[in-house]
């Protein structure tokens, strides 16, 4: 497993402990499945911090609209919390930046 999570005012936050420019590394549908055997029955909102990544290559980008997809197709909304001015500046100039809602802070959720 390649990810942490808490949950803040029942979202669950995931955070990615990679460093490579990739999120999660391995195959989409099992870390969606991993991540769903963690929630709770109710939960209709998820967060990904990505305040702990440098970047995003275009790996990364893939995987980020992957699992957007492999949860939306739940019924589960993401949320990114996103500091980092390349980050949001990589995803506008991708067209990106509108699948997401994006926050920079966890209160914000």
């Amino acid at each position: 497993m390649q990810f942490v999570y808490k949950y803040v005012d029942n979202v669950p936050v995931i955070s990615f402990k990679r460093d490579d420019g990739s999120l999660v590394g391995y195959d989409i549908d099992l870390f969606g499945e991993e991540v769903i055997s963690v929630l709770m029955e109710d939960t209709v909102k998820l967060a990904f911090d990505l305040r702990n990544n440098p970047y995003l290559n275009s790996f990364g980008l893939g995987e980020l609209i992957n699992i957007r997809h492999f949860f939306m197709e739940r019924g589960i909304s993401c949320v990114l919390i996103i500091e980092n001015k390349k980050i949001h500046k990589l995803l506008e100039m991708v067209g990106i930046e509108d699948l997401f809602e994006t926050v920079a802070s966890e209160d914000q959720i």
